[in-house]
């Protein structure tokens, strides 16, 4: 395999900043260089494709609503942790 020139991807990065590119939670340019690196590499492109899919599972899976007893409960903690305070 060619060196890669410096503005191109390697498996190593594209791994370590999967989630960020399947979230657009980077630049476009970043973005850019990782999706040209998905498209010429079947190993990195079968990996998005999975962690693509078991996202949607997942989606698909969890519909079901939380109580709004337990919704009150999360948002009073975190208020609480937000203010210095400790969980109880």
């Amino acid at each position: 395999m060619p060196e890669p020139v410096d503005d191109e991807c390697r498996c190593e990065e594209m791994r370590e900043h999967l989630y960020e590119f399947l979230d657009s939670e980077m630049s476009g340019s970043d973005l850019a260089r990782l999706r040209r690196h998905i498209e010429e590499c079947p190993t990195c492109r079968e990996a998005t494709d999975v962690e693509t899919h078991i996202r949607m599972l997942l989606r698909r899976s969890c519909r079901e609503v939380a109580p709004s007893t337990l919704r009150l409960r999360v948002i009073t903690q975190i208020g609480v942790l937000r203010a210095g305070g400790h969980l109880r």
